[in-house]
């Protein structure tokens, strides 16, 4: 199915905003017609793809079976980083290291953020875990675009195993020539990355040798195990790698394959104002051909030019102040317009959201109020209204610093393959950090696409619509030999007082899709087709969770044994909470739904009580629904509605419901026991409804809402469901009087203050206060925020909570 006509309003309007963004350097006019067409394909690209990006703050990393993780997300497009409202809900997962989903929850979105929480069950067993967050739309492209991050869980419910990870293992080595290509005779940077088995880059010594074992260059790591070299590979020679590691073992790896003929590229900063771009190749038809040398960030372009080369060689200038900040893609393609290069390039931005945070003390006592004072300011010290999240929490061995932020990840890891090891480092702008970050761009090297289905034009159809207006319930209806059936009308709709339904027409593959209105918490919902006239249709619920994985692999589980005795104390901690405050740790915000029916008011409403009882339906409709006329017919019971529009009576049955479920059959309404029923209303017209168009409804309502013991047709599918997760509150004890300092009931939380949803004012202000615990030691707040022009920005700040002198 094509859903580009489904987004085209949403994402014109968006693109010809980010449009103004958009740069380009021309080439001169000789040249413009292949130039434009890169230009105009690459648009076209954009234009069918808008991009996604969503990121999760948690309020820690490390967790036990018993606790809560509660979690902030923020959807932005993928360009400027703006908060983008297409998606209204985000799906959110643990897995395990199998990838096999041990959580899962749909949470409802509301101008590009969102909230929840997870309660840990003992049933999860130690070890490494993913939290991987996604939109419904991210799943038309690769679930490397997804959310990923690791987070520790430990179940102290069960025996840990506190072994030492295993130092013998061969650490993992991986080399990647600058632009792709290692070309026989063309010098070349090479960049490698040596991690060990818990995905830590590692200290080492280690040589280039070819085959006959002659030394042809050292090397070692700069930072987390990165670093790069120079290589000129020589005609029919062989290399390899020797690593002597921390520990005195040496290790052998084999070194890329050599191209004999081909392109390289190198990367220069030349001054400070120009991007040096260094084209070689070895191919004796292009020597003095044009190339053309593409670069764009986040689907911004920067640059477009044609270059010719001599003598196989040639040199392009990119003005610095034409780089958008964080990575560019610089694409190299030769004279048929075929990508032989690619290299990133990372830009610090110059624009991020300062937040600064000030406790009015630097040490508290236990039970004490703690008063937070947060501004919020631009790069030019302006104040900037924000989106923020803010968490408080304990400090040890077990808890250590925050790994990564928003800022780190939207302007880095959200474009870069893989892991990136204590992203956090990688904010700054220092020789040393640009020198590190010049190493990730050449490890974990990767783009949102595929140049080859760009060039031509191979916009395949996307499976997913956006959630525009809630959560979509997808199905699937097949005839008895699997294969699809297409036009079939299928029903949703979930047992209650509040009488809604869902309509869907099957497509060519037998989907059927039920757009839900305020659908949130654990329903019960039943889907079916007409069993009168598709007899044979059997109706399948699909999982709205992704199927497909990213190609990632989480360190091993360990824990030294050093920790025990935290992990001891936080569990008990976790365990008191548990027994005296269970039930305020459960309390969910209350929602208001709209009540009214989907057909809205009815012609007549009768309430059965204000009726003489009668033990047959029968009796009940000839007596009491004027409206309504009942016909007994060979085939059995039939209603007839009245039409009050064009007065005159409808041919066909109208649309019985029961607590909201369809009934196709009269005689099942029929054999009802109307001492069940609390309330009926009708509709005497006709209810157009997407694909229904309906003769009148008689609309059944049981005391309890829920079919009070109706047997429904064996061929529905009945099933426990889970709408949007209910919001969470999170439980602050207050200590205001001496009486409540005093209370006998323990308090160990670990976690003192959970704020999802804070804005702070035009001014850029904002204030938070919550009380200290029983547990004395030192806490650390974080603050994450975006603001609605796409600045972000994070901040800690510490304080420290102290036993009550006596």
């Amino acid at each position: 199915m094509n859903l580009r006509k489904n987004i085209s309003r949403a994402s014109t309007i968006y693109l010809l905003t980010s449009a103004l963004a958009l740069t380009c350097t021309i080439a001169t006019a000789q040249q413009a017609s292949a130039v434009d067409s890169l230009l105009k394909k690459f648009d076209q690209y954009r234009i069918h793809n808008l991009p996604e990006k969503i990121y999760a703050h948690l309020d820690q990393d490390l967790y036990l079976t018993g606790e809560i993780l509660w979690f902030k997300l923020y959807v932005v497009d993928g360009a400027l980083h703006k908060p983008i409202d297409i998606s209204k809900v985000a799906y959110f997962e643990i897995l395990d290291k199998d990838n096999n989903p041990v959580l899962q929850a749909k949470i409802a979105l509301r101008d590009g953020v969102g909230n929840g929480s997870l309660f840990l069950p003992a049933s999860i067993q130690s070890g490494n875990y993913t939290i991987r967050v996604y939109t419904t739309w991210m799943k038309n492209f690769s679930p490397d675009f997804f959310f990923h991050k690791s987070i520790t869980i430990v179940n102290t419910f069960r025996k840990l195993e506190l072994e030492e990870p295993d130092k013998a293992s061969k650490p993992d080595a991986q080399f990647f020539p600058e632009g792709g290509n290692l070309v026989y005779g063309l010098k070349t940077k090479l960049a490698f990355r040596v991690i060990n088995n818990a995905g830590k880059g590692i200290d080492f010594n280690g040589v280039v040798v070819d085959q006959n074992n002659d030394t042809i260059t050292s090397f070692k790591p700069q930072q987390f195990g990165m670093g790069n070299f120079e290589l000129t590979p020589a005609a029919g020679h062989e290399y390899r790698a020797l690593i002597e590691d921390e520990e005195g073992r040496q290790h052998t790896y084999t070194i890329t394959p050599v191209l004999a003929a081909g392109y390289v590229m190198c990367v220069t900063d030349s001054t400070d104002n120009f991007l040096s771009i260094s084209v070689t190749t070895n191919l004796s038809n292009s020597s003095t051909a044009p190339v053309y040398v593409f670069v764009h960030a986040r689907n911004i372009v920067s640059a477009a030019n044609m270059h010719t080369l001599k003598q196989g060689h040639a040199t392009i200038l990119v003005p610095k102040q034409s780089l958008q900040g964080g990575i560019s893609h610089i694409t190299l393609f030769d004279s048929d317009l075929h990508p032989v290069c690619e290299r990133l390039y990372f830009v610090p931005p110059d624009k991020k959201l300062m937040i600064d945070v000030q406790s009015n003390q630097r040490e508290f006592g236990l039970r004490r109020k703690v008063s937070v004072d947060i501004n919020t300011l631009n790069e030019k010290a302006q104040p900037q209204s924000a989106n923020m999240s803010v968490a408080v929490y304990k400090i040890d061995s077990l808890q250590q610093e925050k790994a990564g932020d928003i800022q780190s990840y939207l302007w880095l890891s959200s474009d870069l393959r893989g892991t990136i090891e204590s992203p956090e480092y990688f904010v700054g702008n220092s020789p040393a950090v640009m020198q590190s970050i010049d190493n990730i761009m050449l490890t974990h090297g990767w783009r949102r696409f595929i140049w080859t289905d760009i060039l031509t034009n191979n916009n395949t159809a996307l499976d997913y619509a956006p959630e525009f207006r809630g959560h979509i319930i997808r199905a699937k209806v097949t005839e008895p030999l699997g294969t699809p059936s297409k036009g079939v009308k299928s029903y949703l709709s979930s047992p209650s007082k509040n009488i809604q339904l869902y309509a869907s027409l099957s497509d060519d593959n037998g989907e059927v899709k039920f757009e839900m209105k305020d659908f949130r918490g654990p329903r019960k919902i039943i889907v079916q087709t007409n069993t009168l006239i598709d007899s044979t249709s059997h109706i399948q619920i699909l999982s709205p969770f992704a199927d497909s994985f990213s190609v990632r692999s989480l360190p091993a589980f360990y824990l030294s044994s050093s920790l025990q005795k935290q992990i001891l104390s936080r569990s008990i901690s976790m365990q008191v909470q548990d027994v005296f405050y269970q039930d305020r740790s459960n309390r969910f915000r209350v929602t208001t739904e709209d009540s009214t029916a989907f057909y809205g008011k009815a012609d007549a409403t009768y309430y059965l009580d204000d009726y003489t009882r009668f033990p047959v339906m029968e009796e009940v409709m000839r007596e009491y629904v004027p409206g309504v006329m009942v016909r007994k017919r060979k085939d059995g019971f039939h209603f007839m509605t009245l039409d009050q529009v064009n007065k005159r009576v409808f041919d066909e049955d109208p649309m019985i419901l029961l607590d909201g479920i369809p009934l196709f059959d009269v005689d099942q309404i029929m054999d009802f026991d109307p001492l069940l029923v609390k309330k009926l209303e009708v509709l005497n017209r006709r209810y157009y409804m997407g694909i229904l168009s309906l003769p009148g409804i008689v609309s059944y309502t049981t005391y309890s809402g829920d079919l009070n013991g109706f047997e429904l047709d064996p061929k529905s599918i009945k099933l426990d469901y889970e709408g949007l997760q209910l919001q969470r509150e999170f439980y602050v004890p207050k200590y205001e009087t001496p009486k409540e300092r005093g209370s006998r009931l323990p308090d160990q939380r670990t976690l003192l203050h959970w704020a999802p949803d804070l804005v702070s004012s035009k001014d850029g202000k904002q204030h938070i206060e919550f009380y200290t615990s029983d547990m004395a030691g030192n806490y650390r707040i974080v603050v994450e925020g975006l603001t609605k022009d796409g600045l972000t920005g994070s901040a800690t700040g510490t304080f420290s909570v102290r036993p009550n002198d006596n």
